[in-house]
């Protein structure tokens, strides 16, 4: 017996006891912080995992990071756009053109104000979405809004979610191609797979 708590016990008696004095050592802050780092990544996991939207979080995280993106290089093409105004209206001696030229140098500066807009475009989104996903909820196969309208899923939310992640994904590219003089690839590649589809979509919609 005493063989055998030396083999399977002591160790791990001994593993406890030196947790216990590193804990000790720091008057338990690691511990603590341990606990906490790990109980909100278990949050986190068990959040992403409910579906509030019609579509996994995963996607919509995706999509407004892109729209942030899409605020951040629209503010610096806005910048310089502006300050090539204000050069522009330095250089010229027509003070009616150089008047001109300020007001719309004033009206591209950095005004945080605009960034409210960037917040409404996520907010107006999500509500679409929460509103959406849960009017086609339904004890039944199909919802309610899908049998009076004869619509699917796939043009109430999966639709609107891809069309508004392109505008904004396009949108960086234009913005893009004006602060370096260069879009890259990867926008006209996206470019041209979704202008048909999304020209086609719009054209069968309004045919009807």
């Amino acid at each position: 017996m005493p063989n055998c708590f030396q083999i399977y016990f002591r160790p791990i008696y001994l593993y406890i006891k030196k947790v216990s004095l590193i804990a000790q050592d720091n008057d338990y802050a690691l511990t603590i912080s341990s606990v906490f780092v790990t109980g909100l990544f278990q949050l986190i996991e068990e959040v992403l995992q409910i579906n509030f939207f019609g579509v996994p979080n995963l996607i919509l995280i995706l999509v407004i990071g892109t729209v942030i993106i899409d605020a951040h290089y629209g503010i610096k093409a806005s910048v310089k756009k502006s300050e090539e105004l204000y050069n522009e209206a330095k250089q010229t001696s027509d003070e009616i053109k150089k008047r001109r030229l300020k007001r719309k140098a004033k009206l591209l500066e950095f005004d945080p104000k605009k960034l409210q807009y960037t917040g409404f475009k996520c907010l107006t989104l999500l509500g679409y979405l929460f509103f959406a996903k849960n009017i086609l909820a339904s004890d039944s196969d199909e919802g309610p809004l899908v049998m009076v309208l004869s619509i699917t899923t796939e043009i109430i939310i999966k639709a609107p979610v891809a069309i508004f992640w392109y505008y904004d994904f396009k949108s960086i590219g234009d913005n893009s191609e004006y602060i370096y003089k260069k879009k890259a690839p990867i926008f006209i590649i996206v470019e041209k797979i979704f202008e048909p589809k999304i020209s086609n979509f719009f054209k069968n919609d309004s045919d009807e």
